[in-house]
């Protein structure tokens, strides 16, 4: 757990293609981030997220009145309703540039240090107000050091005032700041997961229809010519040799019943699992998830029935490795009678034995092997798939 949050602190996911790193965390895909900016725009869901933190201002009105005079009173009453003004005003530049952003940051971090003048040390008490617009307006990229920072100086506060207050509002507002932005960066990667799934799903079935165009072009235009000249030539031999012309039309027959057990053999190929097909799928859902792909240059020569079955195998690891793993790294090796998927993550922790490994235990029994799932050298799990002495054996296994 402490790794994985490290992980996501240190080594934040990366943007897919389209994907603007200067972008709101708040702000989606598709939206009006897409159009010019304009002032009068507001999103209302964070507007409506603003005016409820403004509630916590309350809990400064018990003390306004300590040590004060009425006009200390009307200044501090008056900061009150600037400070609330400026942080619910915020929710106006969500779409607005990077720039922009960090300076409306700024002014309403600068406001807060100035409420020192009004209040003294306790001026910490309004540090989450800040904290709440880094993470909502900044990307996390550059929010997880700023709200680091602003927890440090509202510390340093309590340190220097001599009061256990401003610390206990730096951890609230670290708390605070890094649960808002690290769910908005999750709720991004998630987008960014299945932007990349749908995309991968189109050129796979893209790449699908080629194969078959291609296929069916050459076993068509092969087996069409042979049947053309064999029956015309039949045609030419049916008056004067009919045993020939018999002779061709059975090889006309033959020729037909092979192109279409050929054709139905290609069109199958698209309810398939190939190996070839699954580490491609597997290199490029690994890199949009941020994991370095090691897969083989160069594949045996399998059996169709070896090759399914080590496809499922690698899809099902995989899955694993992106949805569980947290890893940085995972390697896929294979040779003629095993397949192995192996990571660096987080490793086993409890019973990792689901439905998705007991299904695949069970489809590699059938098959006469066996699937060995342990932890890996120096961290991560090892998935290994190993099949009997002779792989030609499994050649009638579904």
């Amino acid at each position: 757990m402490a790794r994985s949050l490290l992980g996501g602190l240190f080594r934040p996911a990366p943007f897919g293609p389209g994907d603007d790193p200067g972008v709101a965390p708040w702000a989606l895909p598709g939206g009006p981030t897409d159009l010019p900016y304009r002032w009068h725009g507001v999103r209302l869901n964070l507007l409506f997220g603003f005016l409820v933190g403004v509630v916590f201002l309350v809990f400064a009105v018990p003390t306004i009145a300590d040590g004060v005079g009425p006009a200390g009173l009307g200044l501090r009453i008056g900061y009150l309703a600037v400070l609330a003004a400026a942080y619910v005003g915020a929710a106006w530049t969500a779409d607005a540039s990077l720039r922009v952003r960090w300076w409306c940051v700024a002014g309403c971090t600068a406001l807060v240090l100035g409420a020192a003048l009004l209040w003294g040390w306790d001026f910490a008490g309004f540090g989450v107000f800040p904290a709440a617009l880094v993470a909502t307006l900044i990307p996390w990229h550059h929010a997880r050091f700023a709200l680091v920072g602003w927890a440090a100086v509202l510390g340093l506060a309590g340190l220097l005032g001599g009061s256990w207050m401003p610390a206990l509002i730096a951890a609230l507002s670290l708390g605070i700041g890094l649960g808002i932005a690290g769910w908005l960066e999750s709720s991004r990667i998630r987008r960014m997961l299945e932007r990349s799934r749908i995309r991968i799903e189109a050129l796979t079935v893209a790449a699908e229809r080629e194969r078959i165009s291609r296929d069916l072009h050459d076993i068509l235009g092969h087996s069409l010519t042979a049947i053309t000249i064999k029956s015309s030539l039949a045609v030419r031999l049916a008056d004067e040799q009919a045993s020939a012309a018999k002779e061709e039309m059975a090889a006309v027959e033959a020729i037909a019943r092979q192109a279409l057990a050929d054709v139905r053999a290609t069109v199958s190929g698209l309810a398939q699992i190939r190996l070839a097909t699954e580490l491609a799928s597997a290199r490029s859902v690994l890199l949009a998830a941020g994991v370095e792909a090691e897969t083989p240059v160069a594949l045996p020569t399998l059996p169709d029935a070896v090759s399914e079955l080590f496809g499922y195998v690698v899809r099902e690891s995989v899955t694993n490795v992106v949805r569980h793993a947290d890893a940085t790294r995972c390697a896929i090796e294979v040779d003629e009678r095993s397949v192995e998927v192996r990571d660096d993550g987080v490793g086993m922790r409890g019973d990792r034995s689901g439905r998705g490994l007991i299904g695949l235990g069970e489809r590699v029994a059938a098959a006469g092997g066996v699937l060995e799932v342990s932890a890996a050298p120096g961290g991560g799990v090892s998935v290994r798939a190993v099949l009997a002495a002779s792989p030609e054996a499994t050649a009638g296994v579904p």
